[in-house]
């Protein structure tokens, strides 16, 4: 670096140009807040209030998880079924049957399961119930007479089917308690059903962990009870005002508990690091005008403050808030209904959490003023008032100065070691991973695991065949295709059973009533059962062989197409979903997230470093993810058992969720090294100052985040370990290897190239009010 680029200064229009425009705003919004506190504090009260008494409602509202991706094709066999196969409903499920003490024969065994199959099929919603005496039926009873199942066909949406499990599980339950024959309810709505239980009761265990070390962590990088405690404050208020707006749309965007934990996790480790952030800058700028000598008004001096940290650090946070939210809504390109529960989800979150930021934080930091610092820890150096704001002497600025003395000698290792962290996420393969050894006791996985050990454990959710004719109804043909891939199916290693439901009809040249045919004659079924778990590997092969070769096969030369349907095809689907669209959703955050950065920092180079940083980190973030959970290195210290792949969501959700939260750091720190560059036009200056004035809320803001996520690594739900485990390892590279030692080091090289811009994208200010939004307060 040339002595010319330390002495750069940006004077006049230059200077004018860089300053951010929305600064004096948010000071004036933040004296305005501070002055009508009360009222201020009152609303939130209210809110919250509001959100506390809704929370039950949203907690009754909540269904099942949908997997279902729009336009798939085993979306298309779902509605197919439900509209020519109405007996056969949107959803099969089984009521299992077992006893120690009688055999199926039995009188008493026999006589208990008519009563509850009558019960079973007087609840509106059922459309069909199969019993496992049906002569026409096979295999409804187990080898050693013990244990029988009982076909249960359930209509509606996913929302509704999982509403009317619940209800179909209570009243078997009751039904069975105390009989010599215990009852069970399983298939795709009951398992998903105990599986958001189970997801409940590790978000609250979570949660126990989580908050309690965070505010350790808090209290002892603010150094003050008082100041520790605002930012849990604040996080609990924005979640729980994100779960009472949830709860008034949770009918009509059919949502699912899932959305609760997300909401927890990412409003709690977000809110925590926003309010850090602010609360750490008022500090700082009311120890600058309550020290000695200054003269200032207390009153003054605080709103002031409050004014000065939101002009700054607010508008961080809102620049942070607003990339979060616009890389989540990128996944509204995706068609799983998932993907837009977890954007809706993620993305209320943090927008209230940059709410809660702006109005409820200033609103306490007016009211608590110079009490922020009751409290205060014992033998805890205290900056001098005044002297931290401007103190480069500390140890993150002597590392900043030793990364800038070797920028490429500190820098390349860190960036190989990303680089080589990353390559597991060439090789991601995706998958699901049901979780159903989690259930322990729960009704649906006591029932999966006598249907595991007494029958095919496919019969759990058995895949669904259905296909129909272009041009009319199905020819002799066209059931002779049938008959052929009941043939090839049988054959298959994983199928256990293939079965036909009503409506048989014989195909032409075959002895046997082959084909389950619609009351129009245009479509048939076909019910296939795999041998292996729903979510092992080998039905998911089983469904793309299905699709791949089989089906092809058996209908070639014909009009009809084949559909495959079922809870493991709808994973097949949102795998492929996420392989296709991950490419897209990752172009539009990168393209997007440039942009903004471009207006925020008034620089190309920056933005451009921090889109590749970025990418970089979040790249190496599923490389861990993948090192660990794909490939089981390591998989035991989390108390995890590999399937081979990652969630199917799991890296699209997470490429937006880590990319938005990334971008945290990185506006916090540079944004802090471009005040510096404003005030002094020195770059080497500016380097220090903005590591040495954020490294130390970098480093807290991190390890909260990462007690906040990681504490979901105790969880027992698969998924909830890999997005704890993901969200973790991705804040801890971005606040090391990122934000303290790449971005130090770029920024040294770049020197005065960090911030050119070119003429032309520069824009000029024109006006007195547009001149006064430019000035820089220094």
């Amino acid at each position: 670096m040339t002595s010319t680029d330390r002495h750069v200064r940006p004077r006049g229009r230059h200077a004018r140009r860089l300053a951010p425009a929305h600064g004096p705003a948010l000071s004036r919004w933040g004296i305005v807040v501070a002055r009508r506190r009360s009222r201020v504090l009152v609303v939130w009260l209210l809110l919250v209030i509001a959100a506390g008494a809704a929370y039950p409602l949203l907690q009754a509202r909540l269904g099942a998880p949908d997997h279902t991706v729009r336009g798939s094709d085993s979306a298309r066999a779902t509605q197919l079924t439900a509209r020519h196969f109405p007996a056969l409903g949107a959803e099969q499920d089984v009521v299992v049957f077992r006893s120690q003490r009688h055999q199926a024969a039995a009188e008493a065994y026999r006589r208990h399961v008519f009563e509850v199959l009558e019960e079973v099929a007087g609840e509106p919603g059922v459309v069909g119930v199969s019993s496992p005496y049906d002569p026409h039926e096979r295999g409804r009873i187990s080898a050693d007479k013990r244990a029988a199942v009982a076909v249960v066909a359930l209509r509606g949406d996913a929302a509704a089917r999982a509403r009317l499990a619940a209800e179909l599980q209570r009243k078997v339950r009751r039904q069975s308690s105390g009989a010599a024959v215990e009852a069970y309810v399983v298939g795709s709505s009951p398992l998903s059903n105990d599986l958001s239980r189970v997801q409940l009761h590790d978000q609250h265990v979570a949660e126990g962990i989580g908050v309690p070390i965070a505010l350790v962590v808090l209290v002892l990088a603010l150094g003050s009870l008082t100041a520790g405690v605002l930012p849990v404050v604040l996080a609990f208020a924005a979640v729980l005002v994100c779960l009472g707006i949830l709860a008034v749309f949770a009918v009509a965007l059919r949502l699912d508990t899932f959305v609760t934990v997300i909401c927890t996790m990412i409003g709690g480790g977000v809110g925590i690091d926003y309010a850090l952030f602010v609360v750490s800058r008022f500090r700082e700028e009311l120890a600058r005008r309550t020290g000695p000598g200054t003269g200032m008004p207390r009153t003054e001096a605080i709103e002031e403050s409050v004014g000065a940290a939101l002009r700054t650090s607010g508008g961080t946070v809102a620049a942070s808030g607003l990339i979060v939210i616009v890389a989540l809504g990128s996944m509204a390109i995706l068609d799983g209904h998932l993907f837009l529960e977890i954007a809706i989800a993620a993305g209320l979150v943090v927008a209230c959490c940059v709410l809660a930021a702006l109005t409820l934080l200033p609103a306490l930091l007016a009211a608590l003023g110079t009490r922020i610092n009751a409290g205060k820890l014992p033998r805890r150096r205290s900056a001098r008032p005044g002297v931290r704001h401007r103190d480069t002497s500390g140890r993150w600025a002597a590392w900043a100065r030793f990364v800038q003395r070797r920028p490429f000698q500190v820098g390349l290792p860190a960036l190989m070691l990303l680089g080589l962290i990353a390559v597991p996420a060439s090789v991601i393969r995706l998958g699901f991973d049901l979780g159903t050894e989690t259930l322990g006791d729960a009704p649906s996985g006591r029932g999966q695991r006598i249907i595991s050990q007494s029958f095919a454990p496919g019969s759990v959710a058995p895949l669904n065949l259905i296909g129909c004719a272009r041009d009319g109804p199905l020819g002799p043909r066209q059931l002779r295709s049938f008959e052929r891939l009941k043939t090839s199916l049988r054959a298959d290693d994983t199928v256990a059973e293939v079965t036909v439901a009503a409506n048989k009809k014989r195909a032409p040249g075959t002895a046997e009533r082959t084909v389950d045919v619609s009351s129009d004659g245009r479509c048939a079924h076909l019910s296939v059962v795999s041998a292996q778990e729903v979510d092992s590997p080998a039905t998911r092969a089983l469904v793309d062989r299905i699709r791949g070769e089989l089906a092809p096969a058996a209908f070639s030369g014909t009009s009809t197409r084949l559909y495959v349907g079922g809870l493991t095809a709808e994973y097949v689907d949102l795998s492929a979903e996420t392989s296709t669209k991950l490419p897209v959703v990752a172009a539009i955050i990168c393209v997007l997230s440039l942009g903004y950065l471009l207006v925020i920092f008034r620089s190309l180079l920056l933005p451009l470093k921090a889109v590749l940083l970025n990418l970089l980190a979040t790249a190496a973030a599923l490389g861990l993810t993948a090192l660990v959970f794909q490939f089981g290195h390591g998989a035991e210290l989390v108390g995890f058992r590999p399937s081979g792949t990652l969630q199917a969501y799991l890296p699209v959700a997470l490429f937006a969720l880590l990319f938005g939260l990334s971008m945290d750091y990185e506006v916090f720190l540079v944004r802090r090294v471009q005040e510096e560059w404003l005030r002094s036009g020195d770059n080497a200056r500016a380097v220090v100052h903005g590591v040495a004035h954020t490294a130390r809320e970098i480093t807290a803001g991190s390890a909260i985040m990462a007690a906040v996520f990681g504490s979901f690594l105790l969880a027992r739900s698969p998924e909830l370990k890999q997005f704890g485990f993901a969200l973790s390892v991705a804040v801890l590279l971005d606040a090391t290897i990122v934000r303290v030692v790449l971005v130090p080091a770029l920024l040294s090289i770049g020197g005065r190239a960090n911030w050119w811009l070119p003429r032309r994208l520069k824009p000029v200010p024109r006006g007195r009010r547009q001149i006064e939004q430019a000035e820089i307060v220094a």
